[in-house]
């Protein structure tokens, strides 16, 4: 069964043409900075070391929002910004980036008081400003709190305020925007490593190695940036951040607490799990080797635990854990206290690398990466065309309409009601792929571990038709059963990958 403009990897194609602009790395930053530069026209290539989006973008929140908690630091240009993101976003995106009510609990014990919160909360629906998709915040008597959310701790409770923030699959997201490059004409090959003076290693077939025309390099390497140049390593901080999946919690909201140390973390329900997280420490190490800590485990369960009545959780409990890396700017003081904000450093002339940054600002933060790459073109930069660009994958027409309509389809097709509404939300328009694949077999309808809302037919989808290397890749990044699922749960899925993949 053929597919239309399907992901292919082709490593020879990079040698293949003469570009304006090689994007290394392909994380959120190159994602977005690729599909921006090849809309407006320049000859893009991107590669990545691993696989799309493996860095720190598979390793965020989840959450597309404006930062309440950078308030503190009095930084309301970037959560002005955020929230223009958070707007844009869910309107060019509504099935990559979908509402989510977060509820406050304040307690007697926490640093904040109410009426602090309350009037953070009232600046940031002011920063939003009209048209956001969430509603404005809202107070909430300690009563109502314990009528709705019983299993919340109540001793010391003064008070609850409930906002709207955003969700999104962060890997798929990524996996979108690489689509939408190459579908605008950008070469996009994963698993190439670049090493320097424009020559790019085939990490599929290590024998290989070309060197790529290219008149500019855009280096978004995140926490490697200081392979490309170790002179970067003044410009920047490593800070981890370390998020555990645990069971579902019986709501649709997220809650955001204060821990015993006062910073907040988050519990947000994310395809019938609950991410609990998140730590921030420094990072000195590779890269690669960053992984939850004992102690970070402790701190979240500790905290989580002490949260709500009745909440027992152990280490048993921890589904599966992840550690992502922030390169933030570096600067004085504690890593709660520096700005999620970016600056373009050029260590060489023809080679640009930004440092820091956000999920949320990703895209205005690579238009003007590419307007920068103009700049060294010595060209006049044209508007930016993923200001009014839908995402790559959003279905034509109303998007409530098709979700109706795609939902009754997967029904009829024998899917149930949470892996129906989770295929069309992940692939978008290209969820008809899926339904074809069903029609032709319908027991690939059936989902793939009991409890979670993937289906038999995407595996094959994804194994064949989204550039996917590697078992890793689909299990992690296309369907996230290995953050979902126990390492028994996914044996049989590994087993049933063999057929697409010798790894």
């Amino acid at each position: 069964m053929v597919f239309a403009t399907m992901m292919q990897r082709n490593f020879s194609d990079l040698g293949k043409h003469d570009f304006d602009l090689l994007v290394v790395g392909g994380g959120i930053y190159g994602a977005w900075a690729a599909y921006d530069a090849a809309l407006r026209g320049l000859k893009v290539a991107i590669v990545e070391q691993n696989d799309w989006g493996s860095g720190t973008s598979q390793s965020s929140s989840k959450l597309i929002h404006g930062g309440l908690r950078y308030l503190e630091n009095f930084d309301f240009r970037l959560v002005r910004k955020s929230l223009g993101e958070r707007k844009k976003l869910h309107r060019l995106g509504p099935h990559r980036i979908r509402t989510l009510r977060l509820i406050i609990p304040n307690f007697k014990s926490d640093r904040i008081s109410p009426l602090k919160f309350r009037a953070g909360l009232w600046v940031y629906d002011l920063l939003a400003g009209a048209g956001q998709p969430v509603a404005r915040h809202r107070y909430l008597r300690p009563d109502e709190v314990k009528q709705r959310w019983p299993f919340l701790r109540t001793e010391g409770l003064r008070a609850a305020f409930s906002y709207g923030d955003c969700v999104t699959d962060d890997s798929r997201f990524v996996l979108e925007l690489i689509a939408g490059a190459i579908s605008a004409g950008a070469v996009a090959v994963n698993y190439a490593a670049y090493q320097g003076n424009h020559m790019v290693a085939d990490m599929r077939n290590q024998q290989e190695s070309l060197k790529i025309s290219t008149r500019v390099v855009l280096a978004c390497t995140g926490p490697w940036c200081m392979d490309l140049d170790p002179s970067l390593a003044a410009a920047v901080r490593l800070v981890m951040g370390v998020h555990l999946v645990m069971p579902q919690m019986e709501c649709d909201e997220a809650f955001l607490l204060t821990a015993d140390d006062g910073r907040m973390f988050f519990l947000i329900p994310w395809y019938g799990r609950t991410l609990l997280g998140t730590t921030e420490s420094e990072y000195s190490g590779k890269p690669q080797e960053a992984i939850a800590r004992d102690q970070d485990i402790e701190y979240l369960l500790r905290n989580a635990n002490a949260s709500f009545s009745g909440l027992e959780w152990t280490h048993k409990d921890v589904i599966s854990s992840f550690a992502g890396l922030r390169t933030l700017k570096n600067g004085p003081g504690k890593a709660s206290a520096l700005s999620r904000d970016w600056k373009l450093e050029e260590p060489e002339p023809g080679v640009l690398v930004p440092i820091g940054g956000k999920l949320t600002s990703a895209r205005a933060d690579a238009a003007e990466m590419i307007d920068a790459v103009y700049v060294s073109l010595k060209k006049t930069p044209p508007p930016c065309s993923t200001e009014e660009q839908s995402f790559p994958w959003r279905p034509p027409g109303d998007w409530q309409d098709f979700l109706l309509a795609s939902l009754n389809r997967g029904l009829d097709l024998g899917l149930n009601q949470e892996c129906a509404q989770s295929m069309v939300e992940r692939y978008g328009s290209k969820v008809e792929h899926i339904f074809t694949l069903i029609e032709a077999g319908p027991q690939l309808a059936a989902p793939i571990i009991g409890g979670l809302p993937f289906c038999q037919a995407e595996l094959e989808y994804c194994a064949r038709h989204e550039m996917a290397q590697t078992t890793e890749d689909v299990l992690r990044r296309r369907i996230p059963l290995r953050l979902l699922a126990r390492s028994e749960q996914l044996m049989q899925v590994h087993h049933q990958l063999s057929d697409f993949f010798d790894d």
